[in-house]
């Protein structure tokens, strides 16, 4: 491992180590993917890293690494984890909701999820309702190696899901937007119209 890697990962995790030091032993971290999708669901992950195996080797916000990599350190997360959670929010759901509300559930829903009970959880989003035992931090996939390994299952657990529903919606190209509003995928909103993987309330879903 080049020396840079090296300290880029030890700056990642320094959250994780002050909060050993202070006594917290199940360090959960929770983040979301899908947000900003005109389709498919709000997927949350949450994940509670063993602390002998914390660094993983190229492990960063999902969004700053390629799919390839993605899969390979999804697969060593689930595998050196002490336990790891996912759950998916409907765009039904998230209609209803509202997407603040969306992700305060997801987040609940995953943490929930854990087979072992966390001490502490470092969330990627500010919600007034998730409680305190949240400590909630801003870009907190870029500074905390348990938010940066949450954000990666979460990223490639709805990856698979899109890629699923472009086989049964092959118009829209999921595939390669996942369902975010490319061009190619408001074309086809214009063109078909929306379906119910849609999310209506969102602005261009519905002309």
């Amino acid at each position: 491992m080049e020396l840079k890697e090296v300290r880029r990962l030890i700056n990642l995790c320094i959250y994780e180590d002050d909060l050993y030091i202070a006594g917290y032993r199940r360090i959960a971290g929770v983040d979301e993917v899908g947000r900003g999708s005109l389709a498919g669901p709000l997927v949350a992950a949450a994940v509670i890293m063993d602390r002998k195996n914390l660094i993983i080797e190229n492990i960063n916000d999902s969004k700053k690494i390629t799919e390839e990599r993605r899969k390979h350190i999804f697969k060593e997360i689930i595998k050196s984890c002490m336990c790891w959670s996912v759950v998916r929010i409907s765009p039904g759901e998230i209609d209803r909701l509202s997407m603040a509300r969306a992700n305060t559930i997801a987040f609940k829903r995953a943490v929930r999820g854990l087979k072992k009970k966390p001490d502490i959880i470092l969330s990627d989003f500010i919600g007034k309702d998730l409680g305190d035992e949240f400590l909630p931090m801003v870009k907190g996939d870029q500074i905390s190696i348990s938010i940066a390994a949450a954000s990666i299952i979460a990223k490639v657990i709805r990856d698979r899901v899109m890629l699923k529903l472009s086989k049964i919606y092959p118009e829209y190209g999921f595939e390669h937007n996942k369902g975010y509003g490319t061009q190619e995928h408001l074309r086809a909103l214009q063109k078909y119209g929306p379906t119910i993987i849609h999310r209506s309330s969102f602005r261009g879903v519905l002309s």
